[in-house]
Formats: C-alpha cells, structure tokens, sequence
C-alpha cells in the first residue's frame, strides 16, 4: 500500500489539523501507526470485485488511502466535513484523478448507482445516523458494488490497548462493530468479515467488512 510518510503526516496535521484529526499516524509508539496502515492494507484486500472505475472515500479526510485508491481506480471522490489535508495530499503527491469535497453527504446529491465501491475506513462509529447513511451508500453504490469498512471491537482487548498508548475512548465512538454490522446489513448484505490484527474476536481490534448491493436480475431493465 502506498503511504503517506510519517514526516509529511506530521507537518499537514500541524498545518491543517484540528482537534478531531487522528493522530495514530504520527503517535510516538509507531506500533499505533503500522497497526492502522496494516488494517487498511487488509481492509482492501476484502475486495472481490474486478471494477476498479470509481470510489468513494467517505470520511477519508486525512487523506491516508488517496495515493493508493488513485492507483487502482480511475475517479476517485473524497468525502469529508472536513478535507483540507486530504487536498494537501492530493497536491503534494499529484493525484489528478481525485476529486476532494468538503461537505455533509446527505446535501451532496451525488449520483445514483455511481460507485464501484464505498470506503469507511474508521468513520462509520462516528456517524449518528448511520442506517440513513447505510441507505444513502446502498443508493450511491452501482449493482454488485462493494462497501469495504473498518471499524473498532470496542472490546476488552480494544480498551486495554487504549490505555497502554495513553489514549481515551474518543467522545464520538458511538458503535462498535458489531453495532455497524446489523445497522448496515439492513441495507447491504455482508459478505465477508474478518478481526484485526488477530482474527479471533476476543483478540481483535477492528472488524474489517466487506459489504455487497446485489446485483440486477440478469435480463432486467436498466
């Protein structure tokens, strides 16, 4: 996976940061950071899907996937309140097939059935009303398109990590995932899941998922 380096992450938090910007990156204990980058790493490597025309980045903000999504796909949109690093990376790094927009999704109004595939890496425990954004995300995704997700256990293993690094529950981990799991799967069938960075759930740190929009019935209009 292509990175974003621990010196440029730094100097773009510093410059554009604010106090909701992760910081795992950059933490003192490179362990945090070389756990995260791993778990994206694993995190695509749910896909099954040969489409690699366009993604959607939501909540990709701090920009740490746009080098390696502007790789394997076409079109690439970013998603964020706010995305002023992500901008950044986009210039620093000369991403011309990515496109990075600063608003609320649900006031975007972008296109139906566009999308090969939707990543929330680490953001969909933020969202509050996360089954309406389930349903906007079935919406945006094409037929047999792809959600790829990360998102915390919140188990005893989770908060015993936490305070080893000096960190607290952060105010805005609403779900775990489990939670993420049954809301989500009301709109999009789960197929895949997977713990992180051991695959055995009371060990684990995240759930990597990977969720499906079936497919049209073969023959039917379009």
């Amino acid at each position: 996976m292509e990175r974003i380096d621990r010196k440029t992450m730094a100097g773009l938090i510093a410059a554009y940061g604010t106090a909701d910007t992760p910081r795992v990156y950059t933490h003192r204990n490179r362990l945090v950071g070389e756990l995260f980058w791993r778990s994206h790493d694993r995190m695509l490597a749910l896909s099954r899907s040969s489409k690699r025309g366009r993604v959607l980045d939501f909540g990709g903000g701090n920009g740490v996937l746009l080098r390696e999504l502007s790789h394997r796909f076409e079109e690439v949109v970013c998603v964020d309140l706010n995305a002023d690093i992500a901008r950044e990376v986009v210039r620093i790094y000369g991403l011309p097939n990515v496109q990075v927009v600063s608003d609320d999704i649900f006031k975007l109004g972008l296109p139906g059935e566009h999308f090969d595939m939707v990543i929330a890496a680490q953001v969909l425990e933020h969202i509050l009303e996360l089954e309406r954004l389930a349903g906007e995300m079935r919406r945006l995704l094409a037929p047999g398109g792809e959600l790829l997700a990360s998102a915390p256990s919140e188990n005893l293993f989770y908060a015993l990590g936490r305070k080893l690094v000096g960190y607290t529950k952060p105010w805005d981990h609403h779900y775990d995932g489990r939670f993420i799991i049954d809301t989500v799967g009301t709109q999009l069938m789960l197929s895949r899941k997977q713990y992180f960075p051991i695959n055995w759930g009371p060990l684990a740190v995240f759930y990597l998922l990977r969720f499906v929009k079936e497919a049209s019935p073969e023959g039917a209009a379009s």
